[in-house]
């Protein structure tokens, strides 16, 4: 994997003094593409996906960084939704990769944490947004069984929206079968909604493969699957004059691999941590390197370089997500949250240039 230029970036860091401002939407998708190492979708090569490339025009980086602790799934994802670490006291404390035991048995945030963990659907959902998590692996029932009508909390903000803070819940076989789902929900939820969309395949490939990024391999054809189906949502978006401008897409990973050769449990290998942070707002815009417009407020490392959950300041982290969809919905912050809890991710730079496809 390559060293990303933090030179070159360091040359660019002149943001002092940028506040946190972004625009509003009434749409978010949060996307995580399971197991995208970033520089599979950077180099010259990338022009193969249309998709990712349209994403990389904003605000982006390739090298957010996965919790320190963990660089598998669904420990990942969870700090995805909470915009929380995995471990510690303010740590979500889900450490499991396999589908979860019934809610009964244990199989809630709150009963293996010990207090309810708040979520970005509860904040969305408690203020009237709806909220759908469409994923292509069985495992991710953790979420729905955490937030449903039986084990989520109360709703004291507001007009009571009920206890379930999850709306839809699709497990889908296929990359197709999940942006048809996207699609679909888009088209139905026409006001205000917050959707979560998960893809396996290329997780799938390199467990099965390895993690070989050359063109051809199993792999990027499996990025390349999952690249065709962004790009289709997009298009979809583009083309409809309800949603055109009114979607914003944030997309990352729950872990890259190859480390070991077919897996990717060493959390300390950058093949490992390393994950791409794509923000997407509602029209394609010049590319902006997130650490250049955070350097003020997020570490700024080598990609090569290890950095744990309690470093000050931390480096931008996948869990920051959950947090970022609030800003961008013009909502305020996941209780309990640690990653972007301030809302003080830059995200545009003044002035930000639109440029033609």
């Amino acid at each position: 994997m390559p060293v990303f230029a933090t030179a070159a970036l360091l040359l660019a860091f002149s943001n002092v003094g940028l506040t946190a401002t972004a625009p509003v939407f009434d749409h978010v998708i949060v996307i995580s593409v399971d197991g995208l190492r970033p520089d599979v979708i950077d180099g010259p090569e990338d022009g193969a996906l249309p998709g990712f490339s349209r994403l990389k025009r904003g605000p982006h980086t390739l090298q957010a960084r996965t919790d320190a602790t963990m660089t598998v799934t669904l420990p990942n994802h969870v700090s995805m939704a909470t915009s929380r670490p995995v471990a510690g006291p303010n740590g979500h404390g889900w450490t499991e990769n396999i589908d979860p035991p019934a809610a009964r048995h244990g199989g809630t945030l709150c009963k293996k944490h010990g207090s309810y963990v708040t979520s970005m659907f509860d904040v969305a959902h408690n203020r009237g947004v709806t909220t759908a998590i469409i994923a292509t692996k069985s495992k991710f029932s953790i979420l729905v069984q955490s937030f449903d009508d039986a084990e989520g909390e109360m709703d004291r903000d507001g007009n009571d929206d009920g206890k379930g803070k999850v709306d839809l819940f699709a497990i889908t076989r296929t990359s197709r079968m999940a942006r048809d789902h996207s699609t679909s929900w888009l088209a139905l939820h026409p006001k205000r909604s917050l959707l979560f969309v998960h893809f396996a395949a290329p997780d799938g490939a390199g467990h099965e493969f390895e993690w070989d990024t050359t063109m051809g391999s199993p792999y990027r054809a499996a990025v390349k699957e999952v690249d065709t189906e962004i790009a289709a949502l997009m298009s979809m978006i583009d083309a409809d004059p309800a949603l055109r401008g009114r979607v914003a897409i944030i997309l990352t990973a729950d872990h890259g691999g190859g480390v070991p050769v077919k897996t990717h449990t060493e959390w300390t290998a950058p093949e490992n941590f390393n994950v791409p942070l794509l923000i997407w707002l509602g029209q394609d815009t010049a590319a902006t390197e997130l650490i250049a417009l955070n350097s003020d407020r997020r570490a700024v490392v080598p990609s090569t370089t290890y950095v744990d959950n309690e470093s000050v300041p931390q480096p931008i982290r996948s869990a920051e997500v959950g947090n970022i969809a609030m800003q961008l919905l013009g909502l305020p912050a996941i209780p309990g949250s640690v990653a972007n809890a301030k809302q003080d991710l830059v995200l545009t730079e003044p002035q930000a240039t639109k440029v033609t496809q």
